[in-house]
């Protein structure tokens, strides 16, 4: 049957210690969602390199706005969440709904923290799974 894929992307500028609580938001607030669909998902942490744009531009902007402050510990790393389910019930109302959750959680960065939210869906997608073929 064909499905609808929504992949949720939020790149954020933290310290570790942070990074653990806003994946344990992350984790709330995706279940708390979830609770009353037929919708899948699956999430994943990765850290950014300091060479990519993204990681400098965060640092840049941390900087502005602390100045005089060492990022002591500071890093960018990407929450990726990924969704599956029947197009009727993974809309962009439903995604929408989504990341107004997780900005909620993201008030526990505290003001400045630098962070992105995106989200980008597939739709007919088939996801029947393959057999191998019979000798």
């Amino acid at each position: 049957m064909p499905k609808r894929i929504s992949d949720v992307s939020l790149h954020v500028y933290v310290t570790p210690e942070t990074l653990e609580e806003l994946v344990d938001s992350v984790r709330t607030e995706l279940a708390e969602h979830l609770d009353d669909g037929e919708i899948c998902a699956w999430r994943c942490t990765l850290p950014v390199a300091e060479n990519d744009s993204r990681h400098r531009e965060f640092d840049h902007r941390w900087r502005a706005g602390n100045p005089g402050i060492e990022p002591s510990g500071h890093a960018t790393f990407e929450i990726a969440l990924s969704l599956a389910g029947d197009p009727a019930e993974l809309t962009d109302g439903y995604i929408d709904a989504l990341e107004h959750r997780l900005l909620r959680g993201l008030d526990a960065l505290g003001p400045g923290a630098p962070f992105t939210l995106s989200a980008e869906q597939r739709t007919d997608v088939d996801m029947e799974p393959l057999l191998p073929e019979r000798l």
